[in-house]
């Protein structure tokens, strides 16, 4: 795997050629392209995680999921407060269009991993993928965060791969996503096993 770096990236970027990275929209090219990716905002829709009358998540309930989450959306202008030690799913702005032979992953940024926000998703966004990214917010310091939707939240990066590969819409869990999705670990396809060993 190689880096796309800015000079090969601007060529191919939102051309909507076959072998186009799409990112959009992007607010400000001269300003989210930078050396060796694109800058991601952060979308104004949440998932969040809630401790009340719960003593964990059990993937054998197939309720689970549904009592200890909830989806909302804050007003674009309005802020969503991260309290220390918390988690929450989040996106990117930015709907992502990856080409068979580029993969891509989501770096925090440095300025705010120092004051304690850590950014992180799936290591790797395999080639193909269209949708945009959930990206999982955890606060470490011991103050609450003002999160913004619309703010530079991470940088995107691009890899080639060596060979194409083709994204498998079909039996994908995680797919054309327009925010932050929840966990679909109950799909993996050895979950049955494991499901039915502890009843």
């Amino acid at each position: 795997m190689s880096i796309i770096s800015k000079n090969e990236l601007l060529p191919i970027l939102n051309t909507y050629e076959k072998d186009s990275i799409i990112v959009t929209p992007l607010l400000n090219k001269e300003t989210q392209v930078n050396q060796i990716g694109v800058d991601c905002r952060l979308s104004n829709q949440f998932i969040i995680f809630k401790t009340q009358h719960i003593d964990s998540f059990d993937l054998n309930n197939r309720y689970s999921q549904k009592q200890y989450q909830d989806e909302f959306v804050v007003p674009f202008g309005y802020d969503f407060i991260l309290h220390p030690h918390t988690m929450v799913l989040g996106s990117t702005f930015e709907f992502i269009s990856l080409p068979d032979d580029v993969l891509a992953t989501i770096e925090g940024r440095s300025s705010w991993a120092r004051i304690g926000l850590m950014i992180a998703t799936a290591v790797y966004v395999e080639p193909g993928f269209k949708g945009c990214i959930t990206l999982e917010l955890s606060n470490v310091s011991n103050v609450p965060i003002k999160l913004y939707p619309g703010m530079r939240i991470g940088q995107i990066i691009f890899n080639k791969t060596s060979s194409p590969t083709k994204y498998d819409n079909e039996n994908k869990k995680y797919k054309f996503a327009i925010g932050p999705e929840l966990s679909k670990i109950r799909n993996d396809t050895d979950s049955s096993f494991f499901l039915e060993f502890n009843k």
